[in-house]
């Protein structure tokens, strides 16, 4: 068994596709427990740029097929689509995915925050579904000590960029300054939050929130100085918006361009700017063809943000350096994992011959003093101990040991403890005849 680790992101496909494949939050737990019939371990992370599927199953091809027909399955989306879209990698390939992920180094905004967090709520809606199991838990533990170290050891992520800032950023280029603005958020969840945070570090008050669930939108607004309205006041908000922002979660788009040019009929058809930062879309992208409409979206922020990483190339080399550490340390433990078997039981069988012998050699010397005889067995353990600590530590740590571990399973004749519920005493009672023997 091995992880394997199937995907579609920014870099891959458009965010017209990628909503397709998006999972909700209120569907992750459904979706992996049709998904822990077929693999040992999994868990999704579904987020505005990637929806990526980590597993553990069998050999990386089949393993990598049975995930793009899961996703396919549960989206709906052609499998020689996906096919075409998606990145599949196993073992220390999909170890080293997940680390640069959650390092924020595949990012659509190279060091962005939020991606450590989505990670981390990935593996707690994993671990509360039942299907986050000792490897991908361990998997999990390693991506977010990486992210953190990667975000303390060099500068990126020290702007705390995020997709919203980014957003935000672009649309000030745009418009030539948002001060002035009248801004409407659309939605209360961590985008929307992050989305009102950077507009008042801006200094903009003129900010108006509006959710389905209208207590939450107005905890949200009173948080940040921002007002609330119910949801069923949208087109009077719309109306006198100079830039909106959706970043619902809801599965289809909040705004169409039906509806828009419904509200904007009669009026002064003031320019609007439409900030699309929702997967699925909260923005219908025919909206862009409304007059004095313009639609920014993810793909645009995408594009718009490329040149930023150029500038980042000597931290990047300083990131790369401690996800290959902490990728060895989880290989380590990986390789250990699968000797660790092998090691207890020939330090078990160490430890049978050592009582016999020792049992052998203090019946022949009856007049010892205590003392004497627990120096005799000190020295005996720490013998053993001794011989064997530099061949388990190879063993565990060598990328090899999984084959070391058979041959040092056949030179010593390990067995199995407790196979037949009495293989442990049969040992036992051999060693105690090849002593006698001897």
């Amino acid at each position: 068994m091995q992880v394997v680790a199937v995907g579609i992101s920014h870099t891959t496909a458009p965010v017209g596709l990628r909503e397709r494949l998006a999972v909700s939050a209120d569907a992750v737990p459904v979706v992996l427990d049709r998904l822990a019939q077929s693999v040992e371990e999994a868990f999704i992370l579904s987020t505005c740029s990637r929806i990526e599927v980590y597993a553990v199953c069998g050999h990386e091809s089949t393993g990598a097929e049975l995930l793009r027909q899961f996703l396919s399955a549960q989206s709906g989306v052609e499998p020689h689509i996906i096919g075409d879209v998606s990145y599949a990698c196993a073992h220390q390939s999909a170890v080293r995915h997940l680390l640069r992920v959650a390092a924020g180094l595949d990012s659509m905004i190279l060091g962005e925050h939020e991606i450590l967090g989505q990670v981390r709520r990935a593996l707690g809606a994993a671990r509360q579904a039942g299907t986050l199991g000792p490897v991908l838990d361990r998997l999990g533990d390693a991506a977010l000590v990486c992210g953190k170290r990667v975000r303390s050891l060099t500068t990126l992520g020290s702007d705390r960029q995020s997709v919203a800032s980014a957003a935000l950023e672009l649309a000030t280029r745009v418009r030539g300054g948002l001060d002035d603005a009248d801004i409407l958020v659309l939605g209360a969840g961590e985008t929307a939050d992050r989305t009102l945070a950077h507009l008042a570090s801006v200094g903009n008050s003129r900010i108006t929130v509006m959710n389905r669930t209208h207590e939450r939108g107005a905890a949200l607004a009173a948080a940040h100085g921002a007002t609330a309205r119910p949801w069923d006041e949208l087109d009077h908000a719309l109306g006198s918006a100079d830039v909106v922002v959706g970043c619902t979660a809801s599965r289809t788009p909040v705004l169409d361009a039906e509806r828009l040019a419904r509200v904007r009929t009669g009026t002064t058809a003031r320019a609007l700017l439409c900030l699309d930062l929702g997967s699925p879309r909260d923005i219908d992208a025919g909206v862009s063809a409304l007059p004095g409409v313009t639609l920014i979206d993810l793909d645009r922020i995408e594009q718009e943000s490329a040149p930023r990483q150029t500038e980042h190339a000597r931290e990047l080399t300083r990131a790369e350096s401690i996800v290959a550490h902490e990728v060895e340390r989880y290989m380590e433990w990986w390789r250990g994992r699968g000797v660790a078997s092998t090691v207890a039981r020939l330090h078990a069988r160490a430890d049978a011959i050592r009582s016999a012998e020792l049992e052998r050699a203090l019946a022949r010397l009856p007049d010892l003093t205590p003392h004497t005889r627990a120096v005799i067995s000190d020295l005996a353990t720490r013998i053993v101990g001794k011989l064997l600590h530099e061949p388990s530590v190879i063993l565990k740590r060598d990328a090899e040991g999984a084959n070391m571990a058979v041959v040092v399973e056949r030179l010593f004749a390990l067995m199995e403890p407790d196979i037949c519920g009495h293989d442990t005493e049969v040992s036992r009672q051999n060693i105690h005849q090849e002593s006698k023997a001897s």
